[in-house]
């Protein structure tokens, strides 16, 4: 699917058509829903936007997408009309942050994802997932939105392995990460309503990310500091830390036993982000003899720190995931787009 022209297809067999789109290289590499005519126009009348309708330009490439794209591929992804809107807030996010960072979500090496965190009541309308294995496949909003941004990225701006993706080793991230906050289980305010939105607004939140790493806490010491120093010690011990110097920010997806563990010692979001800010940093000297930074290892070094987090605000706290066990996820937010929300 090329940005200029739509292409018609037609066969006898749909076994055909799924053929036809692997042929084409419109895929994933798993098979996709042949987006017929009448499919992509039920999506398009469900937001109220006309095919040829503009969703944002890439410069640096030179491609647009327009809404007859997003809808084919949201199709093809196997999503249903409802959660188009989802897909479409996660384009404008991305283009409203820097239009010209969806190429580099796949030109940089270092293999990026895209973290799609949705808040309000459309988790609920959709059904998304918010709790038990929601960054795993099994529910069909939150593999399929993620699925549809890949196939957005793939076959409208090319970002294809070896062309235009430019990723060194690859990463289970890039079928990109899409879930909801939990919530009503939550001790904390909703991510959103932290960031200015209302209760009642529906919204997606859209960063650049790299693999998820579980942190496993069951014997936390003193009121709760143990789990929040096992949350410093992923970040600070993450592979990439070269970006340390660079500013990066964090998603902490605090799980359920945790979230109730330190809101029970009277922990809440703002005195956490200060607590494992302070906490996740390596000495210059480590990252000089890591390569990280260049230059001699000097005395001085071994006590000065890098912080994984320039300010605690650099820190995202979303509650989320099931109650069946003592774990939360540390994700790097690498620095190409960092966490934009919209309402949707």
């Amino acid at each position: 699917m090329e940005s200029s022209r739509t292409h018609i297809i037609s066969t006898s067999s749909p076994f055909g058509v799924i053929e036809n789109c692997y042929e084409m290289g419109w895929t994933d590499g798993l098979p996709v829903v042949p987006p017929t005519p009448d499919r992509v126009a039920e999506f398009l009348e469900y937001v109220g936007l006309n095919p040829k309708d503009m969703l944002g330009e890439v410069p640096v490439r030179s491609r647009s997408l327009n809404a007859e794209q997003a809808a084919a591929n949201s199709v093809m992804a196997g999503c249903l009309p409802e959660h188009f809107p989802v897909v479409l807030g996660t384009m404008r996010a991305l283009f409203e942050h820097d239009p010209n960072c969806i190429h580099e979500l796949s030109s940089v090496t270092n293999s990026t994802g895209v973290l799609i965190l949705v808040n309000g009541p459309i988790r609920k309308q959709i059904g998304l997932n918010c709790t038990d294995n929601l960054l795993s496949p099994g529910n069909r909003a939150n593999s399929t939105i993620a699925r549809a941004i890949r196939l957005i990225l793939i076959n409208v701006f090319e970002q294809r392995p070896g062309l235009l993706d430019r990723g060194c080793m690859g990463s289970p991230s890039k079928h990109n990460l899409c879930f909801g906050e939990d919530e009503e289980n939550s001790p904390w305010e909703a991510f959103h309503v932290s960031k200015g939105f209302s209760p009642d607004d529906s919204t997606v939140t859209v960063a650049s990310i790299q693999d998820p790493a579980m942190v496993s806490n069951r014997y936390s010491s003193g009121n709760g500091e143990g789990i929040m120093d096992s949350v410093a010690d992923a970040m600070a011990s993450h592979g990439l830390s070269t970006y340390f110097t660079r500013g990066v920010q964090w998603f902490w997806i605090v799980g359920h036993w945790h979230s109730e563990y330190l809101s029970r010692f009277g922990w809440d979001k703002e005195s956490m982000q200060r607590y494992v800010q302070k906490e996740a940093w390596r000495s210059k000297a480590q990252l000089k003899r890591l390569g990280s930074i260049r230059g001699d290892v000097m005395p001085e070094d071994e006590s000065d720190p890098v912080f994984a987090a320039y300010k605690p605000e650099d820190i995202h706290i979303i509650k989320a995931g099931g109650n069946s066990g003592i774990y939360s996820e540390v994700i790097m937010n690498y620095y190409g787009v960092f966490a934009t929300t919209v309402k949707i």
